[in-house]
């Protein structure tokens, strides 16, 4: 099988690049393959649901923000809702978050926030940071959104496919598929997420310094007061944020463990009481809540923070789109565009 662009990771890095691309005018062939039998199964499909734009990296700053553009305006099509944000913290913590001339923001004092969200009494903090443009995302939506825009346009997917091999020969590669099928590509896109260093390494090539760290998320039920259109809440000074969730609040201490073994999304019953302790000492309003869902999902971050997009130096068919951080759906927009603006200067 010949193809012009192969995509290694059906997640928002791949789909949103193949969505890019397909909708450019690229006339190549392009085949997207993914280990899973869903798309985004891993990070992509696990994630808070939350679009940040005010985070303390300035490059990726932009790159979300540019995507909130288009979220906006395809809102009602990629399921995005602009409830905004509070980010609560000291002045100094949050004046290098804001960008003014991008994103538009206010300060808040902790009486204006209290009365949005009432469920923070009795937590104490200085100032909020309120950016009404960020929001949720129905991550199912917005990522069939790219799939599907893709697939009338004529990328072919193929779902529980993982790659097996990958042989660079001449100015292209033969790519082994675990079901015996070869591909031939120009191009391979390293959208893999927490196993693209894996996909570099099968080229023959040494991988880009990247982490994988776990995160726990909860539902928590049995609270009262819950409006589901409250902004998200994040302390950046206390490191916890949460959001309304089907009645309940989706919850998060922001732990990050370092992925040593594998990425299995276990659950860590440390993580558990790490938030009981917090909602014990932090916010009094949650004492009695119930946990009735917990989940993990994994993160892939450079030691900069900065994405890896771009060609590999050792082997330059191959670009690198990974290392997203935890923005990888808040900035996948960008992302892909940029990727297919990429492969279109490489291939023409």
């Amino acid at each position: 099988m010949d193809i012009d662009v192969l995509i290694i990771g059906a997640g928002f890095a791949g789909a949103s690049t193949a969505f890019h691309l397909t909708r450019s005018g690229f006339s190549g062939s392009i085949l997207l393959v993914d280990k899973e039998e869903v798309p985004g199964y891993h990070a992509s499909g696990r994630n808070a649901s939350m679009v940040l734009q005010a985070v303390d990296n300035p490059p990726v700053r932009e790159i979300v923000a540019r995507s909130v553009v288009h979220y906006l305006e395809h809102a009602e099509e990629v399921g995005y809702a602009a409830v905004g944000s509070l980010l609560l913290g000291r002045p100094s913590q949050l004046g290098p978050l804001r960008e003014p001339d991008r994103i538009r923001s206010d300060i808040l004092t902790p009486e204006q926030v209290r009365r949005q969200v009432p469920l923070l009494e009795g937590h104490s903090f200085d100032a909020a940071l309120f950016t009404p443009s960020d929001g949720v995302m129905d991550i199912s939506r917005l990522l069939q959104f790219y799939l599907d825009n893709s697939r009338t346009r004529g990328l072919q997917i193929r779902l529980n496919c993982p790659v097996v091999e990958i042989d660079p020969v001449g100015d292209g590669f033969e790519v082994l598929l675990q079901d015996g099928s070869r591909v031939s590509t120009r191009l391979i896109v390293n959208g893999a997420g927490a196993w693209a260093p894996k996909v570099a390494e099968m080229a023959g090539i040494a991988s880009l310094p990247m982490r994988s760290f776990k995160r726990h998320l909860f539902v928590l039920e049995g609270i009262d007061g819950i409006h589901p259109d409250w902004p998200f809440v994040w302390s950046v000074e206390r490191s916890f944020y949460f959001r309304p969730e089907s009645g309940g609040l989706l919850f998060s201490v922001c732990d990050e463990e370092l992925a040593t073994s594998g990425f299995i999304p276990t659950i860590n019953p440390e993580i558990a009481e790490r938030l009981a302790e917090l909602i014990s000492r932090q916010l009094p309003n949650l004492e009695r809540a119930l946990q009735r869902r917990e989940w993990s999902c994994f993160r892939t971050k450079t030691p900069d923070g900065q994405f890896h997009l771009g060609f590999s130096e050792q082997l330059p068919g191959l670009l690198w789109v990974a290392g997203l951080g935890g923005h990888g759906m808040g900035a996948s927009w960008e992302v892909g565009h940029r990727a297919a603006g990429l492969v279109r200067e490489r291939l023409g």
